[in-house]
Parts: C-alpha cells; structure tokens; sequence
C-alpha cells in the first residue's frame, strides 16, 4: 500500500540521519582530541593544510558526548514513533480509496447544511468529509484508539503482531514522556511498568531495537490489510439501476469550449427527476481532437430528457450529432427516433393519406418508419394543430 512504501522511506530517512550524524560527532570529536593532543592552534592552517575553528559549542568531555548522543536518539525516535502513528491512520485512508464497504455504518450520522449540500459538486467531497472525520479521532486518540478501530472495523487485532501489544504501549508511552515532560517518569509509568526510575531516556541499542520493531510490525500490518481487501471486503449488493436505454453518441464539436452538457456533472430535469450526467454517463472518450463519444444508459425518461438537450445544442449550432445508435433493453434496437422534431413531423406528415383517415392508421405508421404508435399519435395532433389536416372522429371529418 501506498502508506507503507511512505512509512519504509521515512523510517529509513531517519535511519541515515541518525547514523551519518553519530559518525559526524565520531569524527569531529576524534579530530578535536587530535588537535588538542598535537597541541594544535584552532583557525590555523597545519602543515598539512587543516584548519579547524574554535568548537565554542561543541565538547568532548565524556559528559557531553553522552548528553549530545542521548538528546539525539530522543529526537529520532520520537520522529519514528510519529511516522508509525501517521502509518496507520494513512493506511486507513488507502482501504477507504480501496474500499468503502468497512466504512458503510448506520450509526454514524454525519450532518450537512443545506448549503453545503447544494454546493457539492461531486461524490469526493462527501468522501473527504467522510474520511477525514474518521481519521481525525484517531489522530487525537493514540495508539490504544487505533488499536481499537482497527479490530472493530477491519477485523485486524494489532495486539497480536510482533513485538506485541506491551513492547509498542512501551514505545508510545515512552514518547509520550519524552514530548510532555521531558523524560521523567510519572507514577503512572512506573506502576505501569514496575520501574522506580525517575527518567527515562533513550540509548543506540534501544533505538536500532525500535526500528527493527516498527519494519516487521508495519510489514505484518501493511500484509494483513491487502488480505483482507481481496479476500473479506466484499460489497454488498447494490440496488440495482433501471436501466432501460443504452445509447452511443458520436458529437463533433463546433467550437474551442467544451459545452456544459457534455460535463459529467451537467445537470438537468427528467420529467420531474433531478438527474446529472453522471447518473446516466457509462463512458466518454476523446475519438478525434474535436469529437467526443458518449456512452450512456438510464431510464427512458433520462435518456429522451437528455437527447433533447443534446439536439438543442445541435440547433443551436454549437454542435454537430454525427451518429446515435440505441439499444432498447429487452427490445430489439431500432435507430434513435424517439424525439419529436421537425424532420419526424414531416416524415409522418408525407405518409398519412387523404382524410378521412381509417382506425389505427398511426399504428401502421409507427411500423413503417420504425416509430412508437405514442409518437405517430402525437405528431399527427401536432398536424391537425397547424391546420394541415383536419380533425376528425370516428373516422368523421369536422371541418369547421
């Protein structure tokens, strides 16, 4: 996982820092003894060409090294203890981009303003609300809290892994000391760990312990969580999506600017239905530098409600609708005609015979140009409302 080749490099980083600064204090401490020993003169070329300044804060009486040395392992491993920490929380954020199903529970209510709810412009900001509250506690909770969630949610007892739960509490516990108060030790601690030591401090072997810990722990972790993503994550079936029409669109762009339909969160009305485009859109690829493919499929509602947008954008000469192929499902596919316009209106115009028509002669029609009886119907109420025929009942014509 992401976090962890994060978590190996820092924890490495570290690892060079500290040895390449214990071989600095090695090195200047060996040279200063072998000024002092030559009796040579700081800010003074030798013979063999070295000049060394005066080292006004830096000393090498046996105190000092200890001091320096002890103060620097303090600082690492707190830095080590915190990269573990940001791991696990950061593991959790890579299971959620993975995975959402560990983190679909009915207990958790998480609250929107109306305004807030109205400004979402895509799924990711609900997501980032989302995450970002469930790894907040457990930045502010500690190592115990982790635990906690980590058993609860995933299923993965943390207690369990080497070096076990007692070793890491030390580690996390002993940080805590070193930020807050500086090493020395509460009675909490030393009940805790039946100690009577007033401070605590951390030494080379210790350290180099510790980093051998935090590799295999986030090694074991870090394996268990891929296990369980491919094996124990499984999605609960989802609510099945009406799908009743798929359409491929080919559209060639008239102009620089892509139009705002063609954006996945375009947002429109179907019927009644609030619908945006990536309710519907299955896919859209770039064919040519100036056309755009769609992919879409929904309700038949949806899919007329937006193919009328689309045409109103051809009309409008800021696109050209170079070819649509329709699949009804569970239908045979027929070609797209299911937009009354004026192109329909005079195919349906030009088969109609003389008036007085004979029952169901929009039936017949439909079948001819491959149309539904509901459309025939319509355009032949829209021709009568031209005056381009006549109406008529019962086969009776009313001229008026």
């Amino acid at each position: 996982m992401k976090s962890h080749q994060q978590f190996t490099h820092d924890l490495n980083k570290l690892s060079a820092f500290y040895k390449a600064t214990t071989y600095s204090y090695e090195q200047t401490e060996n040279l200063l003894l072998n000024f002092k020993k030559n009796k040579f003169h700081f800010d003074e070329a030798t013979d063999f060409g070295l000049s060394v300044k005066q080292p006004n804060y830096f000393k090498i009486k046996r105190s000092s090294k200890i001091e320096i040395r002890k103060n620097l392992a303090e600082i690492v491993f707190v830095r080590a203890v915190s990269a573990l920490e940001v791991f696990l929380v950061d593991l959790i954020r890579d299971v959620f981009l993975a995975n959402k199903e560990p983190f679909k529970k009915q207990d958790i209510v998480i609250q929107f303003t109306q305004a807030e709810l109205l400004s979402i412009k895509s799924p990711a900001e609900v997501f980032n609300k989302v995450i970002n509250k469930e790894c907040r506690k457990l930045t502010s909770g500690g190592f115990i809290d982790i635990i906690k969630y980590y058993k609860k949610h995933f299923n993965i007892d943390l207690s369990g892994f080497a070096p076990g739960k007692s070793k890491m509490e030390e580690y996390h516990d002993r940080r805590h000391l070193l930020v807050h108060r500086l090493g020395k030790t509460d009675q909490q601690y030393r009940d805790k760990y039946n100690t009577s030591k007033s401070g605590i401090s951390i030494d080379d072997s210790y350290l180099l312990d510790c980093f051998a810990d935090f590799v295999a722990f986030s090694e074991m972790v870090n394996n268990q969580v891929i296990y369980k993503l491919k094996n124990d994550f499984e999605e609960k079936k989802k609510k099945e999506i009406i799908t009743e029409r798929k359409l491929t669109i080919v559209i060639e762009l008239l102009k620089d600017v892509i139009p705002e339909c063609l954006e996945p969160n375009f947002e429109f009305w179907a019927g009644d239905e609030f619908s945006m485009l990536s309710d519907i859109l299955d896919s859209k690829k770039q064919i040519e530098p100036n056309k755009v493919e769609l992919k879409i499929s929904g309700t038949f509602r949806q899919i007329k409600s937006y193919t009328r947008l689309i045409r109103r954008e051809q009309r409008q000469k800021v696109i050209i609708l170079e070819t649509v192929k329709e699949k009804i499902c569970g239908v045979q596919a027929v070609p797209l005609q299911r937009i009354l316009d004026e192109e329909i209106l005079e195919q349906i115009k030009n088969k109609l015979p003389e008036q007085p028509w004979e029952k169901g002669v929009h039936k017949q029609i439909a079948t001819e140009l491959g149309f539904t009886n509901k459309l025939v119907s319509v355009a032949i109420q829209q021709l009568i409302a031209r005056k381009i025929f006549k109406q008529q009942i019962d086969g009776i014509v009313i001229d008026k």
